[in-house]
């Protein structure tokens, strides 16, 4: 048969233009109302921070990230007053619980593995409800000096609001899983300004194992863009951590010092799992109110708070002051631990907040701590502190959420170093496949076996 033959014989694809645009439109819809809440949820917080952990607590050890409505404390702030700590993170835990409980008790716990169970086992369909009372009682968590992150309320009022669009819409409805997952990169896009690794993300988080769902790439990328646009329109198009200017060459002996990070990564991750996981099923077995739990939780957050405040918040400057080098290697080791509890007692016990920051702020700390020991060892190293704590965090999170690639690139994006993708991709994968059995959303697909082994 001739060429000719053959090409008149392969079916014709038609594009149906009008559907492409309604569906461009509702990507770009889904990814402005996920860059609008990441703007409220952010403003929220800030006020937050401000009037009650700097205007009452007297802690100004605390990022407050101003957009075009600037907000500042209009009396001067107090002595540090540690003996509020538990008081206050007590009382944001009593009304989170009673506000989740109240409204939606799916919005306890961290929000993109709600995503991720809606996805397998609902068809996509998540409350709007949910996601609106995530926001608030994630804020509240946060801003109460509760230990967590920023990206689950984030991801689930993009994914919940993506949700509701198709069911409310019923000729959208067979798309409901795909934009439900682009509302939720939406989200992380804008909250973490990382527009490609948002995207990524979506599609690579939903299982255990590697394997991507290309279906929701193209969804992801536009409501990511949109989303990272109408964000940082308002709060500036800047990364968002500073890395100091560094020079590295790299060097193939480099790689045995960044396979044994990631390993240590993955060793770390395990150890949040399970600290985590076994803080949470502690609280589940309390013969108690679940309303109560989370007040619970702020009490022994603010506890341990009162002598290591470092370790509540959502943490972005004591991130930024990792990056910096601001502590030391026997320091880290100590905010590595306490950071890791405060957060099992903070989410683990139905408050509500993200757990991806954490687990950033977990492998800064662990890379942090191991580039202060390799320096005591070996003095001439060409490898900059900053780098190591760059690393520790692709390692440790990639470890913890089975997402290695999009890991690498969202590392990339927040910090603006992309010259360092190969060490990223190196210790992202190592950390993934020396912990593949473990991850820290439990709703992902089950793994089918050691990918070295298929």
């Amino acid at each position: 048969m001739s060429d000719s033959s053959e090409q008149q014989s392969k079916p014709r694809v038609v594009i149906n233009h009008k559907k492409t645009a309604q569906l461009f439109l509702l990507y770009a819809m889904v990814g402005t109302v996920a860059g609008v809440g990441a703007i409220v949820f952010q403003q929220l917080l800030s006020l937050l921070n401000i009037f009650v952990m700097q205007g009452l607590v007297g802690f100004l050890e605390i990022q407050i990230v101003s957009g075009l409505r600037r907000f500042s404390l209009p009396w001067e702030a107090p002595a540090l007053r540690a003996w509020l700590l538990p008081v206050v993170a007590g009382t944001g835990g009593l009304i989170t619980g009673l506000l989740v409980q109240r409204f939606a008790p799916e919005a306890a716990g961290h929000g993109t593995d709600e995503v991720i169970e809606a996805y397998h086992t609902r068809d996509g369909e998540m409350r709007l409800r949910a996601s609106i009372t995530k926001l608030f009682a994630s804020a509240i968590t946060l801003g109460t000096g509760g230990s967590g992150g920023k990206e689950g309320p984030i991801a689930q009022i993009g994914a919940g609001f993506g949700s509701f669009l198709c069911t409310r819409i019923p000729m959208y409805r067979p798309y409901r899983r795909q934009i439900m997952l682009a509302g939720m990169s939406a989200g992380i896009a804008a909250i973490f300004r990382a527009p490609l690794a948002g995207a990524i993300f979506a599609a690579e988080v939903l299982y255990s194992e590697m394997n991507f769902n290309g279906k929701a790439i193209i969804p992801a990328v536009i409501a990511s863009a949109v989303a990272y646009g109408v964000y940082s329109i308002y709060f500036g198009f800047s990364t968002a951590f500073v890395v100091p200017p560094f020079s590295y060459s790299f060097s193939l002996s480099d790689l045995a010092v960044f396979t044994v990070i990631g390993v240590l990564c993955a060793w770390g991750a395990i150890l949040f799992i399970r600290v985590f996981y076994g803080l949470r099923n502690l609280f589940v077995r309390l013969p108690l109110d679940a309303r109560i739990k989370p007040a619970i939780g702020g009490v022994l957050t603010g506890l341990i708070a009162m002598r290591l405040p470092e370790a509540l918040g959502e943490g972005s400057m004591q991130l930024q002051r990792m990056i910096d080098g601001g502590y030391t290697w026997w320091f880290l080791v100590i905010l590595l631990v306490g950071k890791m509890i405060t957060t099992g007692f903070s989410v683990g016990s139905g408050g509500s907040a993200g757990i991806f920051g954490p687990s950033l702020f977990l492998g800064a700390a662990l890379g942090g701590a191991f580039a202060g020991l390799y320096a005591m060892l070996l003095p001439a190293t060409t490898i900059p502190p900053a780098m190591f704590v760059l690393l520790g965090m692709v390692g440790f999170f990639a470890g913890a959420a089975n997402a290695p690639i999009s890991t690498a690139i969202i590392v990339a994006e927040m910090t603006g170093v992309y010259s360092l993708f190969l060490p990223f991709l190196w210790v992202a994968v190592i950390g993934y496949l020396f912990s593949q059995r473990w991850n820290i959303y439990e709703n992902q697909a089950p793994i089918t076996g050691n990918i070295l082994e298929r």
